[in-house]
């Protein structure tokens, strides 16, 4: 499995610098007026971080986390401070049939000059997700896979019920680099700069 269901240290990743990466390829005519097209349906995010100085637990906690993911193989949950709370939305229609929905997060222009932008939610906080049907709680009745996003009723909700859902969640990501390149410039002070991790797609 390429993916440790671990989440990197909150009080380290506090902080970070980053968001989402869209690609656009932009062409410039002989007019010069631009073709804009959209290369990746999903953005995708980036964070960069500096550990430093860091002592003691704190830097053996790196060095572990950083060793067990063994640099760039294996994946990671990260706490992204700036976008980590759903609030209840209206995620998904009942049909009366279907009884498994992907969690997934609308973000919205207020002058809805382009259609909704769409997040699948792959990676959910164990125990921070509330669920409605048509306006009704739903303390039971339900069960949610926290590895992948996936929302499975007991029973399928009714056709045209709405589906209700807030959680919070983490972003799955790897480090950008093999070589942990840290310095020590004095006893039991270490710094690693511009640490670098980027999202994957699962």
């Amino acid at each position: 499995m390429s993916f440790h269901e671990v989440r990197f240290p909150t009080r380290i990743s506090y902080g970070a610098v980053g968001g989402p990466r869209f690609s656009t390829t932009v062409q410039v005519l002989n007019s010069g007026y631009e073709q804009r097209n959209i290369n990746w349906a999903e953005a995708r995010r980036e964070y960069s971080f500096d550990i430093s100085p860091s002592r003691g637990a704190e830097w053996t906690a790196v060095l572990d986390f950083f060793h067990a993911r063994r640099g760039r193989a294996y994946g990671f949950r990260l706490k992204d401070f700036g976008d980590f709370v759903m609030p209840a939305q209206a995620m998904a229609i009942g049909d009366g049939a279907e009884t498994a929905f992907q969690i997934t997060k609308r973000y919205v222009d207020e002058d809805m000059l382009a259609p909704a932008y769409e997040r699948p939610l792959k990676k959910i906080v164990a125990g921070s997700v509330s669920v409605a049907v048509e306006g009704a709680p739903l303390a039971s009745g339900w069960s949610v896979d926290n590895a992948s996003g996936l929302l499975t009723f007991d029973t399928a909700p009714g056709e045209g019920d709405e589906i209700t859902v807030s959680c919070e969640f983490d972003v799955p990501v790897r480090f950008d680099t093999d070589l942990m390149q840290s310095a020590i410039p004095g006893p039991d002070i270490h710094h690693w700069q511009n640490v670098k991790l980027v999202e994957i797609r699962l």
